[in-house]
């Protein structure tokens, strides 16, 4: 069975029984003289439940370093040939793709804001860069600043655009801005940021991904493919390599991360796993995600010359991963080979003869297409596990809640209607005082919930503030500590100083010293975030469980209250198993409210002062230097000036670095407590108090809906009992179909 038919049949069983409880909800608010407010609260709670499993988006992150397959790997799950392979790394664009109905690209670009701050930062120290007179912002959509910038990249000696044999990020960044503006202007406003291509046009969206001076202006892209084999609530998404030469590209990944269920880290069999690809899975072991992770081995069939060849490079590389995650799930196939025996798509007439070639290494293909069997049916399994897991724990637990107090209420109800006069106003009585226990219990809930979430709030924001605060052992500090540890030696930028002179130098410097930090806050800071963020989360989801336990108590006594009210029905009413600490899954809860980590992209803003204040530190040795010119210094000593005033300027790049640090923590810190765990927590409660009431509806009763049923008289009566028979019976078949449906989902699993 495919990942689309397992996970899509299981999906439509959970719509079915949702459905059919919704239509025998609807039966009995077709009786307003008998149904009481409970119905349509579950009515309500159908709706939600259908929204979210409809809505609900399995997402898989495929990573890897550059040239590893990844873009062919994802063609190769899609059936076709819709990605762009081998696309540069000088951007870094997250593709989401999914199954639909028709097939489109939309493309989704930076704002002119964002855009503008991205010029900004590149443009802080750069030697040619003259602010304009009336010291507005940079903004792009203004040609003077269009021109001011194309002046400034032409006045750059040439070892400004080139570093360590390659051609600076920076540089790049700055000329893709102004050599794509005319192509993107018009793409980009203040109401859309977006733009589709659809249908024949789909192809036109590659153009943008492979053109770095269209990438540049873009956030992400996301496909819709009209004819896949994977369920449209299934996001794969193609991440840029892992390997990109900008820190911020891997910020942009790890943001994504966070909000996976599952990656699959591409390798390459040409290439192994590189240095690349272990720094940037101990990135992910940090951020404490590396549970949910699977690899492929993308073999390039031309390289290997027998099976033999092939499995020592797969046992190799399962030696490497073991180091840092024990026992990994390795799975060696062509992905292109894949791709290539798809009928759908054209192939050029090379492609043919390497499709050709690699069909008679029998043994080979053999062995690929086995383990491709093998990678589609773990996936299969992970996919339909993990999300129907979380699905038996709140979708269909909610159901059965709902049908199994439907079917109490009509057997109560019917127990009733066969009692006399005397008999029904004694029980009638007794269940008023069951009501008036049940208001209570809803009033205490709410009033705990409300004191538990402020006193869980106040513990949560000392921790908050204990991490990011400025002192010794938080994140902060330990940039901070990255900064004043920093060091460089004047003495190697001797040569540069004397080539390039003191502005070019300095750049130079700050370029390599941000290069660095960016790298630090990459690698060791945001991944810090993530695993304090799901501490966090746990404490929030323990809190609450350690809530909702005595009041599921409260509720199984209702049950026992229930029964000892009507005695002779007592074995017809049932009680429901399920469990609300099992309910509350914090995912759950982060999807719903629409809740994610705040992005850990922004970099740390940088001011110009910082060179003008370098500048004035040249301008004071120059001077001290004029006043002893008459001792007539050598070139030496002059050189000597130089290097002192390139350490001046760099003490202030540092002490301008460190209040940036503090600005940007201070802003971190705030944003994370109020705007995601305050909002988290508010939204956790509130769920956990709309599934408690859910289950004290379900031992109420509306004793005034009571009193008007107990005056029915004659075949009114006997027309009643037989309908409230009816619902009785399907609210347990809906209940056992439920039970199967679990067990199914457990044994698919």
């Amino acid at each position: 069975m495919t990942i689309k038919e397992t996970y899509g049949s299981l999906k439509q069983e959970l719509i079915g029984i949702n459905e059919s409880l919704s239509s025998l909800l609807s039966t009995v608010q077709s009786r307003p003289d008998i149904a009481d407010s409970r119905f349509d609260e579950w009515q309500k709670a159908c709706k939600d439940i259908h929204n979210q499993i409809t809505e609900e988006v399995v997402r898989v992150a495929v990573v890897g370093a550059v040239k590893s397959g990844k873009s062919t790997f994802v063609n190769s799950l899609f059936r076709g040939d819709y990605l762009k392979r081998g696309a540069g790394i000088v951007t870094s664009i997250v593709t989401r793709i999914r199954s639909g109905e028709d097939l489109k690209a939309i493309l989704f670009f930076k704002s002119w804001d964002e855009i503008n701050a991205d010029i900004e930062q590149a443009l802080v120290m750069l030697p040619s860069w003259e602010r304009q007179a009336d010291d507005k912002p940079f903004d792009i959509r203004r040609e003077r600043d269009r021109r001011a910038l194309r002046r400034a990249l032409e006045g750059l000696s040439n070892d400004l655009l080139i570093t360590d044999g390659v051609r600076n990020t920076n540089s790049i960044l700055l000329t893709l801005y102004l050599k794509g503006y005319d192509l993107v202007n018009e793409m980009i406003s203040a109401e859309s940021m977006t733009t589709e291509f659809s249908g024949e046009r789909f192809a036109e969206h590659r153009t943008y991904v492979g053109d770095d001076a269209l990438a540049v202006y873009l956030k992400d892209i996301e496909l819709e493919i009209n004819d896949a084999a994977i369920d449209r609530s299934i996001e794969i998404a193609d991440c840029q390599g892992s390997d990109s030469p900008n820190p911020l590209h891997l910020a942009m990944i790890q943001d994504y991360l966070l909000r996976t269920h599952l990656i699959v880290y591409v390798i390459s069999s040409r290439s192994g796993l590189r240095q690349a690809d272990i720094k940037f899975l101990s990135m992910i072991k940090k951020m404490g995600i590396l549970e949910n992770i699977l690899f492929v081995l993308n073999i390039d069939l031309s390289e290997h010359e027998s099976l033999e060849d092939l499995n020592k490079v797969a046992d190799k590389a399962r030696e490497e991963l073991a180091l840092i995650r024990p026992d990994p799930d390795v799975y060696p196939f062509s992905a292109l080979f894949n791709l290539f025996s798809v009928s759908s798509v054209n192939l050029t007439k090379r492609d043919n003869l390497r499709l050709e070639q690699w069909m008679a290494e029998k043994d080979l293909v053999a062995f690929s297409n086995n383990e491709t069997e093998r990678f589609e049916t773990y996936l299969n399994s992970k996919l339909t596990r993990d999300r129907f897991d979380l699905l038996i724990k709140n979708h269909l637990s909610r159901m059965a809640v709902m049908a199994a107090g439907a079917e109490r209420w009509a057997v109560m109800n019917k127990e009733l209607m066969r009692k006399d006069v005397e008999g029904a106003s004694s029980i009638i009585k007794k269940m008023k005082h069951h009501q008036e226990r049940m208001e209570q219990i809803k009033s205490l809930v709410k009033n705990t919930l409300s004191g538990a979430k402020d006193k869980v709030m106040r513990e949560l924001k000392a921790e908050i503030d204990k991490f990011f605060n400025i002192y010794s052992g938080s994140i902060a500090a330990q940039t901070s500590n990255f900064v004043r540890q920093y060091t460089i030696s004047t003495e190697d930028y001797k040569e540069k100083l004397a080539a390039s002179g003191f502005s070019n130098t300095l750049y130079h410097v700050f370029q390599e010293f941000k290069q660095a930090l960016d790298a630090f806050m990459t690698n060791t800071i945001n991944p810090e975030i993530a695993r304090f963020s799901k501490g966090i989360e746990g404490r929030i989801q323990s809190s609450l469980e350690s809530i909702a336990g005595p009041y599921q108590s409260l509720a199984s006594d209702g049950i026992a209250e229930l029964k000892a009210v009507i005695s002779n029905s007592a074995n017809e009413i049932n009680g429901s198993a399920d469990d609300v600490q099992s309910l509350i899954d914090i995912n759950i809860i982060k999807r719903v409210a629409g809740l994610s980590l705040p992005s850990s992209t922004a970099a740390l803003r940088y001011s110009a002062k910082v060179r003008t204040g370098a500048v004035m530190r040249l301008g004071f040795y120059s001077l001290r230097k004029f006043i002893k010119k008459a001792f007539k210094k050598t070139p030496e000593q002059e050189k000597e000036e130089q290097m002192l005033a390139l350490a001046d300027g760099f003490m202030l790049i540092k002490r301008e670095t460190e209040k940036a640090i503090v600005f940007h923590f201070e802003n971190y810190r705030e944003n994370f407590k109020f705007q995601y765990v305050s909002r988290l927590l508010n939204a956790a409660v509130e769920y956990l108090h709309q599934l408690l009431i859910e289950r004290f509806q379900s031992y109420n009763a509306d004793v005034k809906v009571l009193e008007m049923m107990m005056k029915k008289k004659g075949s009114e009566r006997e027309d009643m009992v037989g309908f409230l028979d009816r619902v009785a019976v399907d609210a347990q078949d809906i209940q056992d179909t439920i039970n199967r449906a679990g067990q199914e989902i457990v044994r698919t699993a």
